[in-house]
């Protein structure tokens, strides 16, 4: 089965797991409706080598992303301005799925049921513009304070709330981000504003809960 101009849909993906990709491809190489382009272990190799190739679809596993931000996932995209991409996670339960869908993703697909839903995913996304497991509906629709509380949160406070989870000072988080000390204060302020909270204890536990953190 062809997609409707005739041609397979062209896919790639980026996954630090060599034996995952390979498995993948082996999954997608058989068939008559997807041409297999590229693979890398990361998100700037991926960018480097095929940056401008007319791919269709990219997935690109989760956990490449917990040290990036909108800006950088943006550009990263930038690259490929026709392509749909699916976020391939370990299970459904991080609360910044709908912060990623957000930021640019147009699908989530569960990494241990790949075998069930990759096909379905990458057609999906191709020819209908959005893929949801069931799974991850029932977890946005369970979530919605929780993706209100993330929506309100910028790309930087997000940097900020992992300083501090990483327990640096307000200069070294200043330093790390290119910004002033008295920027990161304020953006802490803001932070304990938004998440209701007192102090930054209270920003751990809910960096934790929202899924900034591991």
């Amino acid at each position: 089965m062809s997609n409707y101009l005739g041609a397979r849909i062209r896919v790639a993906f980026v996954e630090s797991d060599v034996i995952f990709r390979t498995g993948l491809r082996a999954l997608l190489e058989p068939r008559n409706d997807f041409e297999w382009v590229g693979e890398a272990a990361s998100m700037s190799d991926f960018r480097a080598r095929y940056a401008g190739v007319g791919i269709q679809v990219i997935m690109i596993d989760a956990a490449l992303l917990h040290d990036l931000d909108k800006v950088y996932i943006n550009f990263w995209m930038s690259a490929w301005p026709n392509a749909k991409f699916i976020l391939l996670v370990p299970n459904f339960k991080s609360a910044l799925i709908p912060l990623f869908l957000k930021w640019g993703f147009h699908g989530v697909v569960n990494k241990w049921n790949m075998q069930e839903e990759a096909v379905a995913a990458f057609r999906q996304v191709f020819f209908q513009q959005s893929y949801l497991h069931p799974n991850t509906k029932r977890m946005l629709d369970a979530e919605r304070h929780t993706i209100r509380t993330l929506e309100r949160i910028t790309a930087r406070e997000i940097d900020v709330i992992r300083g501090i989870c990483q327990e640096k000072t307000c200069k070294e988080i200043a330093h790390d981000l290119q910004i002033s000390p008295r920027t990161v204060e304020t953006h802490k302020m803001r932070i304990i504003e938004k998440l209701d909270v007192r102090n930054t204890a209270g920003i751990i536990v809910h960096a934790v809960r929202l899924g900034i953190i591991p």
